[in-house]
């Protein structure tokens, strides 16, 4: 079985990983770095950036993942800054925000980088939804998951999803596509 140093101390990234590489025979060992990480418009920049962070810090090939988050009414609003905006907001911020918008479709965009130290490859995957008209399910962390219903999520908003427990949390993960899908195509070709 082979082994991947993945960046990160976000518990749903790790469980994200840990799923779909398990059925690739790949193990995914989280490592917590503190990555100073660069703020931008670029999200592909800001991960190859972060992955290069994490390969100096640990000395060895690492995956690191970022998300943005587009709202397309909102000119993209928030992009890299989901995580601040999180902090600042409620559900009923987000809902205010969108208050008499059409267009309520929302993209999620995951962002994965590997580098070995000189090569990096950064795997994209899109999930598109949309924000409902009011807030369903738990979730301080994250006041978006609960006016974010994605496309693949049968209906229910991403807080309501994680409240139905590990095994549809699971589920979930090995059946939408992902990031880490095409992370796995690519590095079972180069071992």
């Amino acid at each position: 079985m082979n082994t991947i140093y993945f960046a990160t101390s976000n518990q749903d990234k790790i469980q994200i990983a840990q799923t779909i590489c398990q059925e690739a025979n790949i193990t995914v060992k989280p490592v917590k770095l503190d990555i100073d990480e660069i703020q931008g418009e670029d999200p592909e920049v800001i991960v190859r950036d972060k992955s290069q962070r994490a390969y100096e810090q640990l000395g060895m090939p690492v995956v690191v993942s970022d998300d943005t988050w587009d709202i397309p009414a909102l000119k993209g609003f928030p992009g890299a800054y989901m995580k601040s905006i999180n902090y600042w907001f409620t559900p009923d911020d987000f809902l205010r925000l969108m208050d008499g918008v059409e267009n309520r479709r929302i993209i999620l965009h995951q962002y994965l980088a590997y580098t070995d130290g000189s090569v990096t490859e950064v795997f994209r995957n899109d999930i598109s939804g949309r924000i409902i008209n009011e807030a369903r399910g738990s979730n301080e962390k994250s006041p978006n998951t609960t006016v974010t219903v994605l496309d693949s999520d049968n209906g229910k908003t991403i807080a309501e999803v994680f409240e139905q427990g590990e095994e549809a949390v699971v589920a979930r993960y090995k059946n939408r596509p992902d990031a880490w899908h095409g992370f796995i195509e690519w590095y079972k070709n180069i071992q």
